[in-house]
This record gives structure tokens, sequence and C-alpha cells, in this order.
């Protein structure tokens, strides 16, 4: 018989690693239950401080050759001679880079779709042209699936191709692209361009012992059942265990619009509210030590359900995402400033503080 004991589950978490069944029995529990539980590690992993960083999105590219039933933002690489997707060009990203500098952001986050057309050169003078123009912003790019891509078409190892990045001006990985790590699922929502779970978590190790380090991610709330998101929390905090280079991990609420998931009919709606908690609860319960920032993506979950979610498990709000056009092509266009996210983790009764991208923070608000 389980217990629901908040007061059990806290000093069990503290103890060793949440086991595959003990997490299965949880996620059966109460949603405030369960949030209170992670809200009582989460002040004892981080206190009450929420951050968040201030980020500025560059996709460079919406061509691409996996075209994800999960995704709304590529167009196919084939349909390319017809123009109807776009792909930077050099003085396009000067453009870019100086709008972020407007907005001193903390951070620039790049991603893209899979475009063989572009030479590994194409990404080493796009770090540079942003690095001459803010010499001190973090430059976090590319998904570890984009990673591999990169490397494949460009006829590199996954060493060579991160050793030349971080040599142009690369400081973190993204960590996105992780999907669901089960076959079957991931079977459905992606398509084998964008490589396997075990081949994510491979190249995670590779990656991170060259000294990159970056996020890890799940998206939920499409075709998969507890146990799918379960084994791929607990995938992601062994990795963690075996080699250190995560630096948060980020639950990514699916957005269904204008997928072909949604077109299909093999996804109805957006997962339910109490989903959302209970992932982001879940998250920090049985992370525990390995990875002790838990983000809520306020982009993909609403401001409304990000400030709950930050009273039970989560520390973090990713970034203001400024320029964010991925989730963006689902529709969900809600911007957002530094202003705004204070407010909001002041109403819950949280600290909010501008972060780096490694997570050390550089000014509380």
């Amino acid at each position: 018989m389980i217990s629901y004991d908040v007061d059990y589950w806290v000093e069990r978490a503290r103890t060793s690693p949440i086991t595959f069944q003990e997490a299965m029995d949880l996620s059966g529990m109460d949603v405030f239950d369960l949030m209170k539980i992670a809200n009582r590690l989460t002040e004892i992993d981080v206190g009450e401080t929420v951050t968040y960083a201030v980020s500025y999105n560059i996709n460079y590219t919406n061509y691409c050759t996996a075209s994800c039933p999960i995704c709304a933002f590529y167009v196919p690489y084939k349909n390319k001679r017809f123009g109807k997707g776009y792909e930077l060009t050099k003085e396009m990203i000067m453009h870019e880079a100086y709008e972020a500098k407007k907005r001193q952001v903390t951070e620039v986050h790049i991603v893209g779709g899979f475009n063989p057309d572009l030479s590994i050169e194409y990404y080493e003078d796009m770090f540079r042209t942003i690095r001459s123009i803010m010499p001190d912003v973090a430059i976090k790019a590319f998904t570890i699936p984009e990673i591999d891509f990169i490397a494949r078409t460009t006829g590199n190892s996954i060493k060579e191709t991160v050793s030349r990045f971080m040599e142009a001006g690369m400081n973190a990985h993204t960590g996105g692209g992780a999907e669901i790590f089960d076959p079957e699922v991931r079977r459905i929502v992606a398509t084998p361009e964008k490589i396997s779970g075990e081949k994510w978590l491979e190249d995670a190790k590779i990656i991170h012992k060259l000294g990159l380090k970056g996020n890890s991610t799940m998206t939920y709330g499409h075709v998969e059942g507890w146990n799918h998101i379960v084994d791929h929390m607990i995938r992601i905090r062994d990795n963690q265990m075996e080699v250190p280079g995560f630096l948060s991990f980020i639950p990514l609420k699916f957005s269904p619009e204008n997928t072909a998931l949604l077109k299909s009919g093999r996804v109805k709606g957006p997962a339910p509210v109490d989903k959302d908690l209970k992932v982001i609860a879940l998250a920090r319960i049985l992370m525990g030590e390995a990875i002790r920032n838990i983000s809520v993506y306020w982009v993909a979950l609403g401001k409304l359900v990000a400030q709950i979610a930050i009273n039970g498990g989560g520390s973090d709000l990713v970034g203001t995402a400024y320029s964010e056009k991925v989730f963006g092509a689902t529709d969900r266009r809600n911007p957002t400033t530094t202003e705004e996210l204070n407010h909001l983790v002041r109403q819950a009764g949280k600290i909010p503080a501008i972060r780096d991208t490694f997570y050390n923070i550089m000014a509380y608000a």
C-alpha cells in the first residue's frame, strides 16, 4: 500500500533516487499533495528564489528534413524550391543580434530545422557574427538532434563539430529534441531523422565530456502514458549521474495547434492543467540532487499555470523568449517583459531573480 504522507515522501526523496515503481505510484496521488511534496523539496534544493534568463531567440531556418508530426514550425525541405520557408543570411543574423543587444539580453537561444544545405562554416560564422556584436552574452545553441544532424551532414564527428562550435563562440546547448525516449511513442511523434532516445542520451554524454553544458527536456501531452514520462525522467537523471552536464530539466507541454498530430486525430487537444502540474512536481521529486533546476516554460503552459507550478516544484521560468518562433507557429504568441515575470513570481510568494545561462544569479528583481 502506497503512503500518501507528504513528510514520508520528502524524507524518502532525500534518501536515495526514487524508483520507477515509486514514481508510478506517485503519479496517482492527488495533484495538490504531490505539489506539497515538490514545493518542500524545492525549498530544500533552491530556496524561495525563482529565476529566469533575459533571452532572445534566433531561429535560423525552418526548412527541415525531419518533418515531425509534433512540430508546427518546420517547412519540408523538399519544398525549398518553392521558397515557402527561410534561412537567415549573415546580414539577417546581424540584424537579429542587434535587436537582442537593444533588449540587454543575458543569452541568445538558437535553434532551427534540419537544413542539409547549410555548411559547418555557416554555423561558425553565425556564432562569430553574434559574438562580434555581443561579446559578453552567452550563446546557447541547438538541440542535441540538431548537433547530431549537423555532424552527419557535414562529415564531422560529434566531438569535432562541438569543438569547432565552442571555438567559434557557442557556450551551451539547448537540450531540446528529447521528446519522449520510448521508441514506440517516439515513432509516432517524431521521424527517424531526429535520432533515437538512446542516441540522444549517448550524444549528451559526448557533448558533456567536452565541457559543453546545457539543459534537458521532455515533450509531454500527446500520445504518451505516465510510464513513458517516468521512464524518460529517470533516464535523464541516470545519464546526469553518470556524466554530469545538464543544467536543468524542462518539461515542455505539447502545443497541438497546426501540427500533424492534431490534424490526424491522434491528439484531440492540449493536456489538462492537472497533468501539467503533476509533471512539474514529479520532475522535482525524481530528479533529486542530480538536477536541482526544474524549469517551467511559461510560453507552453501559459502564465497562470506557470505561476501555480512555481509553488509545486518549479524554480525557474526559462526566459523572456523574445522573438520565439517555434511555439509561435502553434499560435502561442504571448510576449512578456522582465517586469511581468517579476510580478508573476512575486504574486506567487516567491523571489524573482535574473540568472545567467549557467543558473548563477545575476540580480534580484
